[in-house]
C-alpha cells in the first residue's frame, strides 16, 4: 500500500490484536487466525499489532515475527494490516523488522519511540528523528509513529514523506497538542478509550482502537455510527453503558488491565485467557465475575 492511500484505512474503528497462548505457554495461532476471520467478517478490516496489547513483552523476536506473518498472511488483502515495533528493540533491529513486514505485505509499519531515547534535548531527539528516518529510507509503505514526542520533533517527523499517520496513547493534554501541531498533516487516532476518541475528533482525530469490536462488534458500529452522525448524546450513552463498567473493572483490577482484556477474548470465544508467567492469567473465579459483567450490560 502506497503511504498516501493509508489515511483513509485509519478512518474507523481499530482492531488491536493479541497473541493468544495455550496453559503451557505455547503461541496459539490458530485462535489469532480466527480473531482475524471473525474481525473481517464483522466490516472492521483495519487491524493492529502492537507492541502492549500484542505482548510483546512476553515473546521473542521470532516468536513475534511469526505473529506477524500469521495476520499479515491470514488477512491476504481483505483489510488492512499496520504492524508495530518494540520500543525495546535498537536502530537496526527495527529496520529489519520493518524490511521484513514490508516484504509479507503489511500495509504499514508503526515505529515505536525507542524507550532509550526520551528527553527532549537535541542530544535524545536528534537520534530519534534519525532513526524514524532511516526506517523511511528503508522501506517504501507508510509509517505510522507511536510514543511521546516534544511538538518540535513531531513537527520534524511528520514532514517525513512517508510518515502519514500517529498513534495516539500519551495522556489528554498531549492529545490535544499533538492534534493542533500535526493534525492537518497526519491521521491521527486514538489509542485509548471511546470517550477521549469522542473529544479527539473536535480536533480532527480519525478513528480509534476499539476495544469491543473483536468482543461485540455490535457496540462498536452502534458507537461508530453515532459518532458520524454526530450523535454524541448517544455516544455518550455507549460509553457509560459499555466502556466505563468494563474499564472499571480492568483497570481496577488486582492482577492489571492486560490479564483482564486478554481473559475477555476468552469469555467470547476469540481465544484463551492465559499469559506467559510471570504475567498472571485470571483464574476461574475471577472469570466469572467478568462474564457477570458481561451479562449486566447485556452482551451475555
Amino acid at each position: 500500500m502506497l503511504p498516501v492511500d493509508l489515511p483513509e484505512r485509519l478512518a474507523f474503528p481499530i482492531v488491536s490484536l493479541p497473541t493468544y497462548f495455550d496453559r503451557d505457554g505455547r503461541q496459539d495461532l490458530e485462535s489469532l487466525r480466527n480473531t482475524v476471520d471473525f474481525c473481517l467478517d464483522h466490516e472492521l478490516s483495519t487491524l493492529l499489532l502492537t507492541a502492549g496489547d500484542s505482548n510483546y513483552d512476553l515473546q521473542t523476536e521470532p516468536e513475534i515475527r511469526a505473529v506477524a506473518r500469521t495476520v499479515i498472511e491470514h488477512t491476504a488483502g481483505r483489510g488492512t494490516v499496520v504492524v508495530g515495533t518494540s520500543p525495546y528493540w535498537w536502530r537496526d533491529q527495527t529496520l529489519a523488522f520493518a524490511k521484513y513486514v514490508e516484504h509479507l505485505g503489511a500495509s504499514a509499519v508503526m515505529v515505536c519511540r525507542p524507550l532509550v531515547a526520551r528527553g527532549d534535548s537535541p542530544g535524545f531527539e536528534d537520534p530519534t528523528f534519525e532513526t524514524y528516518q532511516a526506517v523511511a529510507e528503508t522501506v517504501d509503505c507508510g509509517i505510522v509513529l507511536n510514543g511521546v514526542f516534544s511538538m518540535s520533533l513531531l513537527r520534524r517527523l511528520a514532514d517525513l514523506p512517508s510518515v502519514v499517520a500517529l498513534k495516539e496513547d500519551a495522556g489528554d493534554a498531549w492529545c490535544h497538542d499533538a492534534l493542533y501541531a500535526v493534525g492537518r498533516q497526519l491521521a491521527v487516532f486514538g489509542g485509548g478509550q471511546k470517550w477521549r476518541y469522542l473529544y479527539g475528533s473536535l480536533w480532527g482525530m480519525v478513528g480509534y482502537l476499539t476495544s469491543y469490536g473483536p468482543l461485540a462488534p455490535e457496540v462498536t458500529h452502534r458507537f461508530w455510527a453515532a459518532v458520524q452522525g454526530r450523535d454524541h448524546c448517544t455516544a455518550a450513552e455507549i460509553v457509560d453503558t459499555y466502556d466505563n463498567p468494563f474499564f472499571e473493572h480492568a483497570i481496577g483490577h488486582a492482577k492489571g488491565f492486560f490479564p483482564v482484556r486478554q481473559a475477555s477474548f476468552e469469555v467470547f470465544g476469540r481465544g484463551p485467557r492465559w499469559l506467559r508467567s510471570p504475567q498472571p492469567s485470571l483464574d476461574d473465579a475471577e472469570m466469572a465475575a467478568l462474564r457477570k459483567l458481561f451479562a449486566e450490560v447485556g452482551l451475555l
